[in-house]
């Protein structure tokens, strides 16, 4: 692949060599737009070479060319302008440019096909190149969150490399997997995230039946297509971007100092005993009072540690490098990039790299035949501590000390010592391998019809290894550490295990395709027949070695022979075959009509319920193309109403769910006063031999609008969908001997609504455009053979929300002893300052003085966010732009995790500041307990306090600011003198600042690890 990036860089050289040897003029002029107005930031291109320039603030432009030549004028959202044959006399011309008519003209990526947007008769969504390089983010998971209707993006952290999970519409299953399909150019890869956003050309979401039913079989969670770069003919072009990121945290619980940490410990345990004489049952008030100037004179014996600034860093520093170089003539056009990125974490010990590289190139061998070769890799690097100290760090007293004053580790809290453990207990290392390829030929026996045979190849393999090492530590008195050592806990020599795992996936997509399109009169056919086969394998070797004498080589070899394991080594395949159509017509743009059928056949399911058919309608009709619309086309430009009924297919629940499978293991058996180790097999899934797709039928009505010269667009829908024959775990007896199989036994509903709006004109050189759209579902479980999925805090049953909340319905915190032996409780131990709940039933029905498992009960909301929105605003001027992203949900009920209320954490972790006067104690009036959020301090009850309930049910709705970048683009006129056609420098800011109802310290888009980060940058991008 360098070999191919180094001789497309060599030819562009030659080539500008060349042109530059030949007699060149100087064209110079003033571009403006369709009213006059002067046109900054136009690009000025000459065709077939590398030269180039931009228009300056006024729109002036001076670019010198070849005698003779093609020059192209372009900007985003007007038409194209080509000068041809260039001459001396061409001084001072006037180019007006004029805006395209509708951004309805724009080609959206479809299943092995594009339409035009205002042809389309399904539900997509897409997002541009500029919009993602406008996020300036890592993953494009995460650039497209709140950029379009319908698709929830939910943020898995902000770990150096992390990204983001993906829904389309909902959900439609409740066990299978409830990701949409990904493809890139048309091949399906296992994340979004796999491709460089810097290669990404657009992006198309396939939302209902009539647009994902192409791709049938895998399309019930929607279909996210990416499309990446090509190279343009007689366009060169080398662009380098490069981007400096600083990145902190958004918020930072505040916890307790080391005074009010040791008072609410001796509250706590003072409680738990019944309020006794003593009130100073752990420390007393005199080594309380006494403790920070004993902590001057010996720092061991009263340490005072900070454990956040120890371990956590205000700031991680990354940076993120692209280089693309694109262009070629009639026969040939290539595109070669390169990206580089790393990114530092808040803590030591942790970073993440990533390489990339992608070459895509067509090639025309004649007017009949042609041919596609795409090569991309991808390489990654992980490297960590043994754990992440995120929590600790914030938790963990400061009278427990991390190091001696000499340097030497301590045992912090018998034992308990995040510092040591990250510094000193181990580490993590993932290398990932990726590559893929796009194989294919072509040939056009007519102009109308083209016929395509495409292989790709994709290859993934995961190296990863991680070591547990021992921490000795011995007391701040043995500084010769002379005696015998104590470990840190989960670090002794029993615990040291090394973990190697190697992951090798490939896989093979072949497809043939067969493309129409035909235009005769006022008619317009567009027809696609192909067949399609997928075939993979995942194999997985794991080993690891336990019980380590020597921790300083951590290899398998090294480990006691008789400590080395298997490790959750396995192997599995996948195959698909399919055969798919599609037919659309339309009748003078007027009235649409589309098709598509694709049938599916599975190695998950036995040969006789292997196949599935999966067809979709739709119809569109644009009354503003009609005669007797013509009065109200200046003010209505477009008005289409379109919809659409069709069937998707799902199967991804596991591999093999119709065989009787043996698994294999190693078993121990008593033969006298001897234990042998044998190999055994057992069948622990009874299979159910009829097993099939699950199926999801999908109804869409929607409506297109564009008004006041299409300045404004509303695209809304309606969606009805549902899920038959759903794949679930079917409970049978325990004396079966078998774990519960998987049968198709479920129904699902969902319903919902997304709307879109956008508004794009200028006044004057201020040009300026804004976005919004917003959208709500509610996914309904229907008939599940009345099986009820409980977890520990959802359940989902028929007739209810997925996911709805279940748990405790609390009444309050109990203020007196009479109210607490007038209730029901859920043991002995409750006492005044404890939560009170409802008891809502018992074995009878009927409420039975008794809280307990019977009386958990749905609590209101799910899981899933309601009325989710997002959107942007722009403004361009004489070269100065700035974008505004924003992102948000407008109705959700969030938990308040234990750690983030509880004080004492697992018994003797820092209390949160947030409770600290605002719970419920024996040292305050009964008015100021009357007003308490929270509840006592206890052990002894902190089953009955931090059990799930609506108690710590909070309203999870937030406002977040995505992204703001400012940027500046040089004029032309300045560029043309150091031989650069283009250069723009930016400020930008990710995830700024959230407006939300949740405790200071804890963001909305917090994942209980990793601090949720915001992210400064600066960046520059240059073209040549």
């Amino acid at each position: 692949m360098m070999c191919c990036l180094f001789t497309v860089l060599i030819t562009f050289v030659g080539r500008a060599s060349v042109f530059y040897s030949q007699s060149t003029i100087t064209i110079s002029g003033t571009v403006t737009d369709e009213k006059g107005v002067p046109m900054p930031g136009v690009n000025v291109i000459e065709l077939n070479s590398s030269r180039g320039t931009t228009t300056d603030f006024d729109g002036n432009f001076s670019l010198k060319v070849k005698e003779g030549a093609t020059v192209e004028f372009s900007y985003i959202g007007y038409n194209k302008y080509i000068l041809e044959n260039t001459s001396e006399a061409m001084k001072n011309l006037e180019v007006k440019l004029e805006p395209d008519s509708s951004e309805l003209d724009e080609v959206v990526v479809i299943g092995y096909s594009t339409q035009s947007k205002k042809d389309l008769t399904g539900a997509v969504a897409t997002v541009s190149s500029e919009d993602i390089t406008q996020r300036n983010v890592t993953n494009i998971s995460q650039a497209i969150q709140g950029a379009m209707p319908g698709v929830t993006v939910t943020n898995n952290g902000s770990a150096p490399g992390s990204g983001a999970s993906i829904r389309v519409r909902g959900i439609t299953t409740l066990q299978g997997s409830t990701s949409p399909l990904i493809l890139v150019d048309d091949v399906p890869v296992g994340s979004l995230d796999d491709v460089n956003p810097n290669d990404v050309e657009s992006i198309s979401v396939l939302k209902d039946a009539a647009a994902a039913a192409i791709y049938g079989s895998r399309a019930a969670a929607g279909v996210v297509i990416v499309t990446t770069k090509r190279g343009r003919e007689g366009v060169f072009n080398i662009n380098y971007s490069g981007t400096q990121i600083v990145n902190t945290p958004t918020e930072i619980r505040s916890t307790v100092g080391p005074l009010r940490y040791m008072e609410m410990s001796n509250e706590m345990s003072w409680n738990d005993v019944g309020n006794g004489d003593n009130e100073f049952p752990i420390y007393s008030q005199d080594f309380i009072d006494s403790y920070l100037e004993n902590n001057i004179e010996n720092p061991d014996e009263y340490p005072l540690t900070d454990y956040k600034d120890l371990i956590l860093k205000d700031y991680a520093f990354g940076y993120r490098h692209n280089l693309t170089i694109s262009g070629g003539g009639e026969k040939v056009k290539t595109l070669a990039s390169l990206g580089y990125e790393k990114q530092e974490a808040l803590y030591d010990h942790r970073e993440w790299k990533r390489y990339t590289a992608r070459v895509n190139t067509d090639i025309k061998l004649s007017d009949k035949f042609g041919a596609n070769l795409d090569i991309s890799a991808r390489l990654g690097n992980a490297e960590g501590p043994i754990v992440d100290p995120t929590n600790l760090a914030i938790e963990s007293p400061s009278i427990f000390p991390a190091v001696w004053s000499d340097g030497r580790i301590s045992g912090g809290k018998q034992g308990e010592n995040i510092y040591a453990e990250l510094h000193h207990g181990g580490f993590t290392n993932t290398d990932t391998y990726q590559f893929f390829g796009k194989f294919g030929v072509y040939y056009k026996p007519v102009k109308d019809l083209k016929i395509s045979l495409n292989l790709s190849p994709r290859y993934n393999f995961t190296r990863y290894k991680s070591f547990n090492k021992t921490i000795p530590y011995w007391d701040y008195d043995d500084p010769l550490m002379t005696g015998e050592p104590n470990y840190i806990k989960g670090h002794n020599v029993l615990d040291t295990r090394l973990t190697e795992r190697r992951k090798f996936y490939k896989a093979l997509t072949t497809q043939v395709l067969v493309n129409y399109d035909k235009s005769f009169g006022k008619h317009h056919i567009e027809a696609l027949l192909g067949f399609e086969e997928f075939s993979s394998e995942d194999e997985v070797l794991g080993v690891a070695g336990r019980e380590y004498d020597v921790v300083e080589y951590p290899f398998l070899n090294q480990a006691p022979v008789d400590k080395v394991f298997n490790d959750n080594t396995s192997i599995s395949e996948l195959a698909y075959s399919s055969h798919f159509g599609r037919v659309a017509y339309n009748y003078d743009s007027k009235y649409y009509a589309q098709v598509n059928v694709r049938r599916d056949a599975s190695s998950r399911f036995g040969s006789a319920y292997r196949w599935g058919t999966f067809p979709s309608v739709s119809l569109g009709w644009v009354p503003s193309n009609e005669d007797f619309f013509s009065g109200l086309n200046s003010l209505v430009s477009f008005l289409k109403f379109r919809g659409s009924y069709g069937k998707l297919g799902n199967d991804r629940l596991g591999n093999y769910l119709y065989l009787s499978v043996l698994q294999f293991s190693n078993t121990l058996f008593a033969n006298g006063s001897e234990v042998e180790s044998l190999r055994t097999a057992a069948q622990h899934f009874l299979a159910i031999n009829d097993i099939t797709w699950e199926s999801t039928t999908t109804l869409d009505l929607g409506v297109d609008v564009s008004l006041f010269d299409s300045k404004l667009s509303i695209t809304a829908d309606y969606y009805d969908k549902e899920t038959k024959d759903m794949l679930l775990n079917l409970s049978i007896p325990d004396f079966s001997g078998y774990e519960d199989p998987t049968d198709n036994v479920g129904t699902m509903h969902t319903k919902g609504w997304e709307v879109a709006v956008s508004w794009k004109d200028h006044i004057g050189q201020l040009k300026y455009s804004a976005a919004f759209n917003m959208f709500d579902s509610k996914s309904v479980i229907g008939d599940i053979a009345g099986k009820r999925i409980i977890g520990d805090r959802t359940i989902s049953q028929e007739g209810d929300l997925y996911n709805a909340w279940y748990g405790y319905k609390s009444d309050g915190i109990y203020q007196t002893q009479e109210e607490v032996d007038n209730s029901a409780t859920t043991s002995d131990n409750v006492s005044p300052g404890d939560i009170r709940y409802v008891d809502i039933s018992g074995p009878d029905g009927e409420p039975d003085g008794i809280i307990n498992e019977l009386d958990r009960t749905q609590l209101g909301g799910s899981t899933l966010p309601r009325y989710e929105y997002g959107g942007n605003i722009r403004l361009e001027y004489k070269g100065f732009d700035l974008g505004l992203a924003f992102q948000g949900v407008g109705k959700q009920k969030a938990y308040l995790r234990s750690r983030y209320v509880q004080p004492l954490y697992s018994g003797w972790q820092l209390p949160p500041s947030l409770i600290d006067g605002n719970y419920w104690s024996v040292y305050n009036s009964a008015s100021e307990n009357a007003r308490a959020a929270y509840p006592r301090l206890s052990s002894v009850s902190k089953n009955n306090n931090y059990r799930f309930s609506d108690f710590w049910l909070i309203d999870g709705s937030y406002f977040r600011m995505k992204n703001i970048t400012i940027g500046y683009s040089l004029p032309g006129n300045v560029m043309d003198k150091v031989g650069i056609s283009g250069l723009r420098i930016y400020l930008s800011g990710n995830d700024l600042f959230s407006i939300d109802n949740y405790p200071e310290g804890i963001d909305p888009e917090d994942n209980a690890g990793y601090l949720f980060t915001k992210s400064y940058l600066v960046g520059i991008n240059v073209n040549l």
